[in-house]
């Protein structure tokens, strides 16, 4: 197993009270054990938690008038080893599909699956009697065709708009890749969430210091993660959210105008120094005796 730290600092301002609702906290599955956690909201403000039906942690609070920071850090456990390692690779027909997976073969708001099926079937029908290849085609086509340009996501793009214009972030090539696996009829959902910085040599695009998008294909009964942006795997990987698309992993929704007027993330293996949040991780002891995280 891997011991890795990962958080967000995010600050806001609001002219008035806005109800927000915060998707940070990692999934709490087999494969990523979470180890220690903290969460600051100052001014301080009630929060609860509640899950959606994708089984995603929200936190819901509310800013208030003035400068909001909100803090949230964690270690976490996750293996070490390739994704998708020994994973089965057959593909299930939409009769066997169980119920909660067959959801993430329809079209949604940013996956038209629909209007690519030609464009799909065109490109990678051939392929559909071995469906390892045909995802890995799929996720290859998405990385070759799609430029990368930071800071050109938008709410309004859809994976159609993203085709047509030839560039995007990290999800966009989600959402493209969703599409076309969907317009194969093949379960694929979007998933987002943190993706670590391990080698404290080199850097390499938006590694350990922005959330990340990808995807996750139903193969086998199991459900592979392809990363289109990157076409490789990546160990360490932090889970928050899954869902039909961006939609439902947002990290902030808010209800009301804000302005975002500061971003920090950090994900990273606590074997290496911390760039990007301060310096090495060490437990401390909180007043009520909890450990707690400090940089």
């Amino acid at each position: 197993m891997m011991t890795l730290r990962a958080g967000c600092m995010l600050s806001y301002t609001a002219r008035v009270e806005v109800p927000l609702l915060l998707l940070v906290r990692p999934r709490l599955e087999a494969q990523q054990i979470l180890l220690q956690e903290v969460s600051n909201h100052s001014p301080a403000q009630p929060a609860e938690q509640f899950v959606d039906a994708h089984g995603n942690t929200f936190i819901r609070t509310v800013l208030t008038p003035g400068i909001n920071v909100i803090r949230h850090d964690m270690l976490l456990l996750v293996p070490n080893r390739d994704e998708n390692q020994d994973l089965p690779t057959d593909l299930v027909s939409p009769a066997a599909l169980p119920p909660d997976v067959l959801r993430y073969t329809f079209a949604s708001r940013y996956c038209e699956s629909d209007r690519l099926a030609q464009f799909a079937h065109e490109r990678f029908n051939h392929l559909r009697g071995d469906p390892a290849r045909l995802i890995e085609a799929i996720c290859g086509w998405t990385h070759a065709n799609i430029e990368y340009r930071y800071g050109t996501g938008s709410s309004l793009l859809s994976a159609c708009d993203i085709l047509a214009r030839g560039y995007g972030v990290c999800r966009d090539y989600a959402h493209v890749m969703v599409a076309l696996c969907r317009a194969m009829d093949i379960p694929a959902r979007y998933a987002a969430g943190y993706l670590p910085y391990l080698d404290p040599h080199t850097a390499e695009g938006d590694m350990g210091v922005d959330f990340h998008a990808y995807c996750e294909v139903f193969l086998g009964g199991h459900w592979h993660i392809y990363d289109p942006r990157y076409n490789r795997t990546h160990k360490g990987r932090i889970k928050i959210a899954h869902g039909m698309d961006a939609v439902d992993c947002a990290f902030a929704t808010f209800y009301g105008e804000v302005v975002l007027d500061g971003f920090q993330v950090w994900a990273y293996d606590i074997g290496g120094r911390d760039e990007h949040a301060g310096g090495p991780v060490a437990m401390v002891r909180g007043e009520d005796g909890s450990a707690v995280l400090a940089g």
